[in-house]
C-alpha cells in the first residue's frame, strides 16, 4: 500500500493492560528541530533558530524552517521530512511540496529527508528546471533507520545528529561565502540515484519473495532451485531473501541503464524506453520492458545481459510501489543523453554501482586488481594471447587483461581484443557484470560482444573450454 500521507498510528495493544505508543512523523520532526538547534548552539554557528511553523505562508505547514541569522525573519532553508519508507526524491510527497513552500517563503534552499538521507537543493535552480545534478547542492547520509519508533535509539540517533551537523557546517560555509556551492558530478549523482533506487526496490522485493516462499510451494521450489544453480545453500533465512532481492534489483537496473546507454549510441536502430503514464500493473510493465530487451536480444545480441531466468520474473510483481519506482527510474534516466557522456564516466557508473562490501553480501568474491595485474604480467606474453577465466566473477581478470593488451599494441581495435578474451560463470549476476564491464570499454563500435557465458565450466565442451565454439 502506498503511504501517501502519514497519520497518527494507533496504539499497539500487546496484552489486556499493556500498550505501547508509537512515534509519528511529527515526533521525528520535533527531534530534528531539537537536534538542529542543539548543534547551532553548541557549535556557535551563525544561523537563526529552527522551528516547526504552526501556520505557513501558504497555509500548509512546512516541517522545519531554518532562519538565516539570529532574530531574523528570513527563512534560509526549508526542510521537508517524511518517514523512511519514502524516497528523499519523492516528487509528490517531498520535493514538490518543499519547492513550493521554499519559493513562497523566498528561502534560498530547501532540504528533503527520510531520516536516512538528507538532500540539499538550490530553490532557484529547481524552479529553473536545471538538470537534476545541478539542482542538488549536496547530499548527506544520516542513518539506516527503518522505523521512526527507533528515532532515539543510539544506533540511529547519533549518526543522524552527525549527518545534520555536517549539513549545517556546509550550509554555513556556503551561506557566508567561505566556499562556493559544490557541484555534484553527473556520475556521482547518477550512481547515488541508482543506488537509492536499488535499495528501495530490494526492500519491496525482499518482502514479496519472503511471503511467496512461505505461502507458495511452487515458487519456493523454484527459488530453492535457483539458489542451487548459483551453487548456494538455501535455508529460508532472512539473508537468503535479502540476497535474492538485491540481485533482482541489480539485474533489472543494469538492464535498464545498459539499454539507455546502448540506445544513445544506436538511436536510429533502438527506440527510447517509454512507459505509459497510466500503466500500473507489474505484468504489463514486464511485457513492455521485455519487448525492448527482446529486440536487442534478437537483432543485436547481448544474450548474457538480456536473457531471462527465474530471478528476472520476480522484478515485476503487481505491486503499485514497485511499478512506480521502476517507472520513475526510467524517467530519471531518460533525461540524460548518454552519447554525450564519456565512456570512462559510464564505465565508472557501472563499476561503482555495486560497492565492494555489497558484492560480498551477494555471495561474490573478487580478486584485488593489484593481484590480478601481477598474475597477468606472468601470463600475457603477446597481445594475441587468449585469456580464459572459468569463474570470471565481475570480470576483473578479463577487464585488466583487456587494458594490458591495449597498452601492448595501441593499434589493436576493441573488437580484436575482445576476440581474445573468454569467460564463464555459473552465476548469472557476475556473468552479467563481466559482459557490461567489457562492453563499456568502447561503446562507439557496433560489434561489441564479449565472449562471456553464463554456464557451469564443467558442463562446457572441450572446444568451449579452449576458447572456441
Amino acid at each position: 500500500m502506498k503511504h501517501s500521507k502519514l497519520t497518527e498510528k494507533p496504539t499497539r495493544v500487546t496484552g489486556p493492560y499493556d500498550t505501547t505508543s508509537h512515534k509519528t512523523e511529527r515526533t521525528g520532526n520535533q527531534k530534528f528541530v531539537e537536534w538542529i538547534n542543539q548543534i547551532v548552539k553548541e557549535r556557535h554557528l551563525p544561523l537563526g533558530i529552527a522551528e516547526q511553523e504552526t501556520v505557513g505562508a501558504d497555509r500548509k505547514q512546512p516541517d522545519v524552517v531554518l532562519y538565516d541569522s539570529q532574530n531574523s525573519e528570513q527563512v534560509l532553508c526549508l526542510i521537508e521530512l517524511k518517514p523512511p519508507y519514502f524516497s528523499p526524491f519523492d516528487e509528490k510527497e517531498l520535493k514538490e511540496p518543499a519547492r513550493l513552500k521554499a519559493t513562497n517563503r523566498k528561502a534560498k534552499y530547501f532540504v528533503t529527508s527520510n531520516f536516512q538521507w538528507l538532500v540539499w537543493f538550490n530553490t532557484e535552480k529547481v524552479n529553473r528546471m536545471e538538470p537534476d545534478e545541478k539542482q542538488i547542492v549536496d547530499k548527506f547520509y544520516l542513518s539506516g533507520i527503518e522505523d521512526l519508533d527507533e528515532i532515539e535509539d543510539i544506533r540511529f540517533k547519533n549518526p543522524i545528529i552527525k549527518g545534520i551537523e555536517r549539513f549545517l557546517e556546509e550550509l554555513v560555509k556556503v551561506h557566508t561565502g567561505i566556499t562556493p556551492e559544490p557541484l555534484l558530478p553527473i556520475d556521482e549523482f547518477l550512481k547515488f540515484r541508482l543506488q537509492e533506487k536499488i535499495y528501495r526496490l530490494a526492500k519491496h522485493y525482499k518482502g514479496i519473495i519472503r511471503d511467496k516462499a512461505h505461502k507458495d510451494a511452487e515458487f519456493s521450489g523454484k527459488l530453492k532451485n535457483w539458489f542451487i544453480e548459483q551453487q548456494w545453500a538455501f535455508t529460508y533465512s532472512d539473508s537468503d531473501f535479502e540476497k535474492a532481492a538485491r540481485q533482482t534489483a541489480y539485474l533489472l537496473i543494469n538492464k535498464i541503464l545498459f539499454y539507455d546507454v546502448l540506445q544513445s549510441r544506436r538511436s536510429g536502430e533502438l527506440d527510447a524506453l517509454t512507459i505509459p503514464d497510466g500503466l500500473t500493473k507489474g505484468g504489463l510493465l514486464q511485457t513492455t520492458l521485455q519487448g525492448y530487451f527482446d529486440y536487442v536480444l534478437n537483432n543485436i545480441d547481448y544474450e548474457t545481459i538480456y536473457s531471462t531466468d527465474f530471478i528476472d520474473q520476480i522484478a515485476f510483481p503487481d505491486d503499485r510501489d514497485v511499478v512506480d519506482d521502476i517507472k520513475e527510474l526510467i524517467k530519471v534516466l531518460k533525461r540524460y543523453d548518454f552519447s554525450k557522456i564519456g565512456y570512462d564516466i559510464i564505465g565508472g557508473i557501472f563499476e561503482q554501482l555495486i560497492p565492494q562490501e555489497e558484492r560480498h553480501n551477494l555471495g561474490q568474491y573478487f580478486t584485488s586488481p593489484d593481484v590480478v595485474d601481477l598474475i597477468l604480467k606472468f601470463c600475457i606474453k603477446q597481445e594475441d594471447d587468449k585469456i580464459f577465466d572459468p569463474a570470471c566473477g565481475a570480470g576483473t581478470f578479463l577487464v585488466r587483461a583487456y587494458q594490458h593488451k591495449r597498452l601492448m599494441n595501441l593499434r589493436k581495435t576493441h573488437q580484436e581484443i575482445l576476440k581474445t578474451l573468454w569467460g564463464t560463470d555459473i552465476a548469472k549476476f557476475p556473468a552479467h557484470l563481466s559482459t557490461i564491464n567489457l562492453v563499456v570499454n568502447d561503446l562507439s563500435v557496433d560489434e561489441n560482444y564479449p565472449q562471456i557465458l553464463n554456464e557451469d565450466f564443467f558442463n562446457l565442451s572441450p572446444m568451449e573450454k579452449m576458447g572456441g565454439r
